[in-house]
């Protein structure tokens, strides 16, 4: 201990001197203006003057601008957000600017909404789509793209494009609907725009007695993802004001949403709206508003008056009806013309099964028969060959079947079992060849003999490929 005690002293000194000496003495006062001169030399040089009354402070590396009284601006240190500016634009990607919607107060002392109307004239174009294309659309072409017998005698002319823009994603009765927007189609190809904005929940039901009329006399409804979600909505609506909401869920509806996943879902991109807009209708949106934040602009508006967040909604619905009507008239293109309108195979070949399923089989078997002229080993040649050879084999055309299941064998080899024993049947039971479907079943057996434990075939699948070639085998003698 004692010798530890030593080395301290040796190192730091004795305990007591250090005790008792003297604090050091301020520097004297004429330093202080040098210390002075030197703090201000150092703020100079870390503030920078940068144009005409801009000021630029550097600080660890983090820049932050401030305006000057020169400016208009705060005084020193009072942060100023810069405006973001505008993308670059984009010659591919033209944008595509909201419509001019006005807006007027109507109503009455039961209640008063914000209606907006405007008119579109004939040859408009959104995107690259003339919305007038949409008088084309007829009875054949809804029950194309829809399926629904109903939609048999669609007239664009007597529908009612619409879209909501609601307070909440989910359903039920606090989700209130504060834009109604519908659109009509004139016989000239004229469009009208109209939107109900909600000023209050109060006045909900003054807006939907305004709405209740249009919609009474649609003979169809119009929508994208109306059907799940849209027309509930409203119904719902109705129903919590104790009107009839017959007229929403009675009214022949056609769901653009459907026909628009079934021809592009294959094409491994979305199907939402705003993604079909840029893909079919060349419409490009610029600072637009999500629909997910619609809700929040509507209450920062019943809240604090300003007009500028709900403008935001009311220029994301004016747009989505007349993607609408755009959409409309494309995708009844894509049923009547589909090798013009749809670039991309697999939408083409998504095409011809639709048309097959809905029974333009002459049209669907034309669209397939030019894509199977591809290479099979392409995943969508081989499944056009399959759903053609398919419709063939309901038709009983075993004989247009059989060289397309060929080539299936020949691309797939034993890793597929449907073409051999789609075929393997037709030769048997069908066309009453009774060698040649044993042949047939006897080179698939030698190739999963071959393949060994890497076939990809169940015990059953197995199982039942023997006892066919022992059934053959018996009839062939």
């Amino acid at each position: 201990m004692s010798s530890l005690r030593d080395r301290l002293r040796r190192q730091l000194g004795d305990p007591a001197s250090l005790r008792s000496t003297p604090k050091p003495e301020p520097e004297p006062d004429a330093e202080a203006p040098r210390d002075r001169r030197s703090v201000k030399s150092r703020l100079e040089r870390m503030m920078q003057r940068d144009g005409a009354g801009k000021q630029t402070i550097l600080r660890t590396g983090r820049r932050r601008e401030t305006l000057s009284a020169a400016d208009g601006g705060a005084s020193l240190g009072t942060t100023f957000v810069a405006p973001r500016r505008p993308p670059r634009a984009d010659p591919a990607r033209p944008p595509t600017d909201p419509p001019e919607v006005p807006q007027e107060l109507r109503g009455d002392a039961g209640g008063a909404w914000f209606f907006g109307h405007a008119a579109f004239a004939p040859g408009h174009v959104h995107g690259r789509i003339a919305l007038d294309r949409v008088l084309e659309v007829d009875g054949h072409g809804a029950l194309l793209l829809s399926g629904d017998a109903r939609l048999a005698g669609f007239d664009p002319c007597k529908a009612l494009f619409f879209d909501l823009e609601t307070t909440g994603l989910m359903g039920g009765g606090g989700n209130l609907a504060f834009i109604v927007g519908v659109a009509t189609v004139e016989p000239d190809g004229q469009v009208d725009l109209m939107q109900f904005l909600l000023r209050e929940p109060a006045d909900e039901p003054a807006l939907l007695e305004a709405v209740r009329p249009l919609i009474e006399q649609a003979e169809t409804l119009v929508s994208f993802n109306g059907k799940s979600f849209d027309r509930h909505v409203l119904a719902d609506r109705f129903v919590m004001n104790r009107m009839d909401p017959d007229p929403v869920l009675e009214t022949p509806h056609l769901d653009l949403i459907h026909p628009a996943r079934r021809l592009y879902r294959g094409t491994g991109r979305g199907c939402s709206l705003g993604q079909l807009e840029e893909r079919c209708l060349r419409v490009f949106r610029q600072d637009d508003l999500p629909g997910s934040e619609a809700p929040a602009a509507w209450f920062a508006w019943l809240r604090t008056g300003d007009r500028s967040a709900v403008e935001r909604v009311l220029d994301h619905n004016a747009l989505d009806l007349l993607s609408l009507v755009a959409l409309c008239a494309h995708l009844d293109r894509c049923v009547r013309a589909p090798g013009a309108a749809l670039p991309e195979p697999a939408a083409l070949a998504a095409a011809g099964r639709l048309l097959i399923e809905r029974g333009a089989e002459d049209r669907g078997e034309q669209v397939l028969q030019i894509l199977i002229r591809g290479d099979a080993l392409d995943p969508v040649v081989y499944g056009s060959l399959h759903v053609l050879a398919e419709h063939y084999r309901r038709c009983g055309r075993y004989e247009d079947a059989l060289p397309l299941w060929s080539c299936m064998r020949q691309a797939a080899g034993a890793s597929d079992l449907r073409p051999w024993v789609a075929e393997a049947i037709a030769l048997e039971h069908r066309l009453g060849r009774t060698t040649d479907a044993l042949r047939l079943v006897d080179e698939l057996l030698d190739q999963l003999a071959t393949l060994g434990s890497s076939a990809a075939v169940l015990p059953p699948e197995l199982d039942a490929l023997q006892h066919r070639r022992d059934r053959l085998a018996r009839k062939a003698g």
